[in-house]
């Protein structure tokens, strides 16, 4: 009896398989919050980097700016590195619901990537390196010094600043690990395609080892490769790696059943999968906020531990050494017998001499007083040795964070914000997508004007006498009329 019960039991909760999900049958939950709405936030986000950059850069010329914007700067910093899983996750939503996304967010993303680059390499070589060529005596010195000033103003060596540079990484690992080719590598060589989603991850991995080499001054990254490095930390292209492979297991396992990769695409529209999408982004948000932070420890851990392995070497290296020079030396004659201990004729009491010199070197040395109190000895002072492992945790995390971990450690707190999300929720006005990035580099334009403005009242710069100006300029007009130059 009890048997029958536990079979016919809430027949209408039983679970529906991914396979089994149609339109009849989906939930009806769907989150108020689309890709359109990420896009505007991720923006925002970039707009408000933007005005942290120049809140510093003007803290750096006035200290009162500086104090002022000492206790809510860093959380605006903190707030302004949502900028990129806004925009992953809006990008990911655009590929999951339109059967055309792959090409338009390829298209998109390369032309705003090459469009940065393009926009840098004319104001960097152009008109930085070629005006300071124009002023300086010796143009072949404009290239090393505007270098030494970026080695100066850079401090891991390196800038990042081309953010859609990360988009197309992300775009490129979608689209080889889940796109099905129609025309090139059809049937089994379609593993080569799927294959091609290493050289994304083998840039990133690439850029990723040429920051910690450049962080820990071993090389000099060039300044043309600025636009072409990532931006995003490592964990987060890490997050979206995971997200892409989780699209393409529940590929496999709805197609187990029979279906169609039509039949999958229409799944891909269902709220169910949508939910599904949402909750499992939010708990792989947390773990990977959690791994970011195990990276960041792991990090300083590996250069302390290296630093106490290497003073461990130096010690054993200087006690061989003192054992060394403390044993007697001996001189064998041609017929190989030991001779006589050189140190043993000296002072027969050697041995036990060292070991006292030993012992008294030992000793902290103590400096008395006037009268005749022992006052502080070495070993009260600040120890060098925990200085220096300190400083060598220090560069560990230095380290990680110039590549860009730890900055992920934030989307923990974006999890429960995602559960809002829905990929299947269309915007309303397709427009609107079009006018957001638009708007954002109005904005961003708009900042950087007003902020040289504001700068002019602060900079150290003599000021102009508009009546000199005026009187110099008669001067001009009337020497030119004199030599009938104008009339």
């Amino acid at each position: 009896m009890r048997n029958k019960q536990k079979k016919t039991a809430r027949p209408g909760r039983q679970k529906i398989r991914i396979h089994e999900v149609t339109a009849e049958n989906d939930m009806r939950y769907r989150g108020p919050l689309s890709f359109q709405h990420f896009m505007a936030l991720g923006w925002a986000c970039i707009v408000l980097a933007q005005v942290v950059v120049i809140l510093k850069l003007g803290g750096r010329f006035d200290q009162s700016i500086a104090e002022g914007t000492a206790k809510f700067l860093p959380t605006l910093d903190s707030i302004a590195d949502f900028s990129l899983p806004f925009l992953l996750i809006a990008t990911f939503a655009q590929i999951l619901d339109t059967s055309n996304g792959y090409r338009k967010q390829l298209i998109k993303n390369l032309g705003a990537t090459a469009a940065i680059c393009g926009l840098y390499y004319l104001f960097f070589y152009r008109y930085l390196i070629g005006g300071l060529e124009a002023l300086i005596t010796d143009p072949s010195q404009a290239m090393p010094t505007i270098q030494s000033a970026l080695d100066q103003a850079v401090p891991y060596g390196f800038l990042c600043f081309n953010l859609f540079v990360d988009l197309l990484l992300c775009t490129l690992v979608m689209l080889f690990l889940n796109y099905k080719p129609k025309h090139i590598f059809k049937g089994k060589s379609v593993v080569i395609f799927r294959l091609l989603t290493l050289l994304p991850i083998g840039y990133e991995v690439g850029c990723m080892a040429m920051k910690i080499q450049s962080a820990r001054g071993m090389i000099e990254i060039p300044a043309w490769a600025y636009p072409l490095l990532p931006v995003k930390p490592p964990m987060t292209f890490v997050l979206f790696i995971v997200l892409a492979v989780y699209v393409k297991t529940r590929e496999l396992r709805f197609r187990r059943h029979g279906k169609t990769h039509e039949e999958y695409k229409a799944f891909l529209k269902t709220n169910r999968n949508s939910w599904n999408f949402s909750v499992f982004l939010a708990i792989m948000m947390v773990i990977v906020s959690i791994l970011d932070l195990g990276v960041v420890l792991g990090f300083s851990l590996n250069e302390g531990v290296h630093y106490v392995l290497e003073k461990e070497m130096e010690s054993a290296a200087v006690t061989e050494k003192v054992e060394t020079d403390a044993r007697p030396e001996t001189i064998n004659d041609e017929t190989g017998k030991a001779a006589l201990i050189e140190s043993a004729q000296e002072d027969p009491r050697e041995p036990a001499a060292v070991t006292e010199k030993v012992e008294t070197d030992a000793r902290p040395e103590t400096i008395n007083d006037e009268t005749g109190e022992a006052a502080l000895t070495k070993t009260d002072q600040d120890d060098p040795y925990e200085q220096e492992m300190v400083s060598a945790v220090e560069k560990g995390a230095y380290i990680s964070i110039a590549v860009g971990f730890g900055g992920s450690i934030g989307l923990a707190f974006l999890a429960p914000f995602v559960l809002l999300f829905s990929y299947t929720r269309k915007p309303k006005n397709e427009l609107i997508s079009m006018l957001i990035p638009a708007a954002g580099c109005v904005l961003i334009v708009a900042l950087y004007l007003e902020a040289f403005h504001q700068a002019l009242f602060f900079l150290p710069i003599p000021k102009i006498d508009l009546a000199k100006i005026r009187e110099y300029a008669e001067i001009i007009l009337f020497m030119m009329s004199e030599q009938g130059i104008i009339l």
